[in-house]
């Protein structure tokens, strides 16, 4: 006998969450036998087969007896079904409607035999006393005790068992609910037999139940994840779970997004989602993927569906670039830059400003656009592609073919559940763990999913994502992220503003929010991410306070070495360097830094003279500097790239409709010719202005040297 069971799924503190309905709600919990209390076997032995360990599953003085007094009445007084009996019409049911002729006593007898010559006594009241129907969609003794009487079977009282034992002779009649003082008769006809006494009025007191059981529904999205998981593996679930998150802190912080939700909803935020792990087990000790009971797409999973990432994948990429021999005294250019060709691909900061020369970690933990997007294109999409899968990024495969150069800034679709388990990396040093559900031991370390980075390039990263210094030039110095323990941050929005994510982590608990809505629509943008960032900071305060031990410092790399660097430049400071801080520096490479050449003295004034890159940048802004002489023999043709496509618009005046081009490396002079015919000749900055023409343009560039020239292709439709 294999019937489906309903589960008991219980927190870590052992709060009840749900007992799981099988089909059309129906509950039938599971107890083996020595869970039960021995007085539970013994009442219902007395009041349904008292001869139960006598017999071989037919009574014959049972049935003789039982056909005597339904013959003398000339109706049915007494089936005589053994325990057996009625167990074998459990596993064999009778048919709907099918009139109980001789035929089918018999046949359940034989059933009954059966059932004996293979099964131990025990084993078969096991299996009745969790199979037989009470009414009310209750089967077995666990539901029938939580559904009349909101409690386990090891809490019954003496009167409550002598009820059940009679409630599943007449589930209608004797209903405590409705008709509680009508079971007392029944009860009397066998309660010598158990030793029970009672008087009606006590009786009345102890059966009578004013309201039936609300059986709990909670972290509904947590548990619909469990059965969907066992479901997708072909298994059963077991009759008890002992789960791992904590359901009063999950409500907790529930209860917070959706206040935030109230107070926001002119911005368009409609849904929430929380995921929280402990960083060393494994183990999921938060989740909450919305309003369950929400109207508005309440059963869908906020920590399962894919979103955009936004700037959350930023921290995955530098990390990326530290393995691949790239410093944290690295300087990246924020200018204007343009990749691709005839798509064009230009990204801009979130604040549309361009900011110049900015040290890894300012680009990082300001979360900065540009820097990272070009640090993609350097590194290649294909390989962080590879890293991401390694993260556990399993929403991203097969992807590829529709993700470039915008997946640094998160264009790629993922869940909360792959960004808050692949974040954890930071804190553990550079693997990703396997998250449970199952409750586990203090201590246990939970497997990996690998070791995807090296733990110095995570204690890089995790001292740039805790810098309140770094994270000034994008974010001020928002009080949401100063916290009085160690903890990193990393906020993220989608680019059409739909989602808004945050990511946290201290050195024992990592923790994701999701707001937005399912909908798809924009969430208005003056709300930001730091919505979500107050959740995730009120959650890791109340970990960090429950358990100081998991907000421990951050480790310190090995192979690095603190020094000062020269912030515009990344090389060590000069003489005429104004801005030093320190920085990591490989402990390999501090002997053979270059002395920065960005400051230099003139007229008792230090001044910058910026590499070739940043032409379109100076040029744009009221800023002091110099461009460094191209040291290229060869000039390069910024703006635009080859291969991009301009459309002209003959309802705007011609000479409004020009194209700039931007130069470096060509020396002191250099001439820029259109369609083979010398357009204008400058000195640097090496900047035209050029009216677009329908058709195609050949653009060239010569400098002095009559064998350096450069060209491009731009097409004009």
């Amino acid at each position: 006998m294999n019937r489906p069971c309903s589960t008991r799924m219980y927190d870590r503190t052992g709060q009840l969450l749900q007992v799981l309905p099988l089909d059309e709600g129906l509950r039938r919990e599971w107890y083996s036998l020595p869970e039960l209390p021995p007085r539970i076997a013994e009442v219902f032995i007395a009041a349904e087969d008292s001869d139960f360990y006598r017999h071989g599953g037919i009574d014959i003085a049972a049935l003789i007896r039982a056909a005597y007094q339904n013959l003398s009445t000339g109706q049915v007084v007494s089936g005589a079904s053994t325990i057996t009996m009625q167990l074998a019409r459990m596993v064999v049911p009778r048919k709907e409607g099918e009139p109980v002729t001789l035929g089918v006593k018999i046949a359940e007898a034989w059933t009954a035999l059966r059932i004996e010559s293979k099964l131990s006594k025990d084993r078969i009241l096991e299996l009745y006393l969790n199979s037989v129907p009470f009414g009310l969609q209750a089967e077995g003794i666990g539901s029938a005790a939580r559904t009349f009487f909101g409690c386990t079977p090891a809490q019954l009282s003496d009167a409550r068992i002598h009820l059940l034992a009679v409630l599943l002779r007449r589930p209608a009649a004797y209903n405590p609910f409705e008709h509680p003082e009508s079971s007392y008769d029944a009860v009397l006809e066998f309660a010598s037999r158990t030793g029970f006494s009672a008087g009606r009025e006590e009786w009345l007191a102890e059966v009578s139940v004013a309201e039936r059981y609300v059986y709990p529904l909670r972290v509904p999205h947590f548990v619909n994840y469990i059965r969907n998981s066992y479901a997708r593996q072909g298994k059963n679930l077991p009759p008890e779970m002992r789960l791992s998150i904590d359901a009063a802190l999950t409500e907790y912080i529930e209860n917070e997004i959706n206040t935030q939700i109230d107070l926001h909803r002119d911005a368009r935020l409609s849904q929430g989602a929380l995921l929280a792990i402990d960083n060393s087990t494994g183990e999921i000790v938060c989740w909450s993927g919305g309003d369950f009971l929400s109207e508005n797409a309440g059963q869908i999973d906020g920590v399962t569906v894919r979103n955009q990432s936004g700037s959350t994948m930023k921290p995955f990429l530098y990390a990326s670039a530290l393995e691949q021999g790239f410093s944290p005294a690295t300087v990246f250019a924020d200018v204007p830059m343009d990749f691709g060709s005839e798509e064009v691909y230009v990204p801009l900061n979130f604040n549309n400003q361009y900011n110049g020369p900015v040290l890894m970690r300012t680009a990082l933990a300001s979360s900065l656009n540009i820097p990272a997007v070009y640090l993609l294109y350097r590194l290649g999409v294909d390989n962080f592609m590879e890293t991401l899968y390694r993260l556990g990024f399993d929403s991203l495969q097969g992807e590829r073919g529709r993700t470039g150069l915008s997946l640094a800034l998160g264009s790629g679709e993922v869940t909360l559940l792959e960004l808050t388990r692949a974040f954890s990396v930071f804190s553990r040093g550079g693997s990703v763990p396997e998250l449970t559900w199952d409750a586990v031991s203090p201590g246990t370390v939970a497997p990996e999913l690998g070791q995807v980075f090296q733990s110095d390039t995570t204690a890089v990263i995790c001292s740039m994502l805790s810098d309140r210094r770094a994270r000034a030039l994008g974010f001020g110095f928002a009080e949401v992220f100063h916290t009085p323990y160690p903890a990193i941050f990393k906020t993220g929005t989608s680019n059409q503003f739909q989602n808004i994510i945050s990511l946290g982590s201290t050195t024992g608990y990592t923790v994701g929010v999701w707001m937005g809505n399912f909908t798809g629509e924009t969430v208005i943008r003056e709300t930001g991410s730091s919505i979500p960032a107050g959740i995730v900071r009120r959650l890791l305060d109340i970990l960090a306070e429950q358990e100081p031990d998991s907000a421990e410092e951050f480790p310190e790399p090995v192979t690095y070495r603190k020094a000062p660097v020269c912030v515009t430049s990344g090389m060590a400071p000069g003489l005429f360097c104004n801005s030093v801080a320190e920085e990591y520096i490989p402990a390999a490479s501090l002997q053979n830094r270059p002395v920065c050449t960005w400051h230099y003295s003139m007229n008792g004034r230090v001044q910058v003279r910026y590499p070739q890159e940043y032409q379109r940048w100076l040029g744009g802004r009221n800023a002091a500097g110099t461009m460094a002489a191209g040291s290229d023999s060869k000039p390069v043709i910024m703006y635009p790239v080859d291969g991009a496509v301009f459309v002209y618009d003959p309802g705007i005046p011609a000479e409004s409709q020009k194209m700039r081009v931007d130069c470096t490396g060509a020396g002191d002079r250099a001439s820029l010719f259109v369609n083979g015919t010398l357009f204008e000749t400058v000195a640097p900055p090496f900047v035209w202005y050029v009216p677009l023409s329908p058709g195609t343009m050949r653009l060239e560039v010569y400098t002095e040297n009559p064998d350096a020239s450069t060209g491009i292709t731009v097409t004009v439709k």
